[in-house]
């Protein structure tokens, strides 16, 4: 009866991919053009002449004694502050990866951890541990569907940040906490949960976001608590292994 305790893991990230699918709008991220309020015009009113008034002569003025120059103080340069410098996203030993898989749309490669297995996904692929105890997604958002026309520059980590809690925050009890800038992008840990036959159970990881030359991917890592020592192993191995 073991995967009675573990095979939510994966049904968890495909609830929360789901969720992501049925988003359409993406509202959070399109800025709403409204159109300009129009006041009606008021009739003008009929011109009134200027009233004369008197003006009184200018007094005479004696000249005064001249004002003395102040030295200007020496002005330091303003210097813009260093950016953080990124952290590694993991410093814990990765786990083996014996294989890669191929996005069929051809928008990214991710590495396959030793013996999980890989399900296709509406949009995404699932991949998850032998057990059930931990598995993890790949989410790809193209420009045009974030209504986020950037080009080639790149986009700063509160927006990526942006990308991922609006992609997520349908699941159920999503929470994400603040960001850290990485090598290529930001981690976001996360928790959530999932209901069963009226049961809560608690689930979490981390959301590793990168931006591709035209794409934004997102890796989704779910873990049960018994797992959660091993999301770092796997941080480890699949942030390197992501590929356009």
């Amino acid at each position: 009866m073991k995967w009675q305790r573990n095979w939510w893991v994966g049904l968890a990230i495909v609830m929360l991919v789901a969720a992501t699918l049925i988003q359409s709008d993406w509202t959070g991220l399109r800025a709403q053009a409204e159109p300009p309020t129009v006041s009606p015009s008021l009739p003008a009113s009929p011109a009134v002449p200027p009233t004369a008034v008197p003006v009184a002569p200018l007094p005479t003025v004696s000249p005064t004694a001249p004002v003395p120059t102040v030295p200007s103080l020496p002005t330091s340069p303003l210097v813009a502050p260093s950016p953080i410098a990124p952290s590694p996203a993991s410093t814990a030993p990765p786990l083996p990866v014996t294989g890669e898989y191929k996005d069929p749309e051809g928008r990214f490669k991710i590495g396959i951890l030793q013996n999980y297995k890989v399900s296709p996904l509406a949009g995404s692929v699932l991949i998850e541990s032998p057990d059930g105890s931990l598995a993890y997604t790949v989410l790809v958002r193209s420009q045009g569907e974030l209504a986020l026309q950037n080009g080639t520059a790149t986009f700063v980590n509160d927006a990526l940040a942006k990308i991922a809690q609006t992609a997520f925050q349908q699941g159920e009890g999503f929470q994400s906490g603040q960001w850290q800038a990485i090598p290529g992008g930001i981690k976001l840990d996360w928790t959530g949960s999932l209901t069963i036959a009226g049961k809560s159970q608690p689930i979490g990881g981390t959301i590793l976001v990168r931006q591709l030359p035209t794409d934004v991917a997102m890796i989704l890592i779910a873990a049960t608590q018994s797992a959660a020592g091993q999301v770092p192993s796997a941080i480890s191995a699949l942030v390197i292994s992501l590929e356009s």
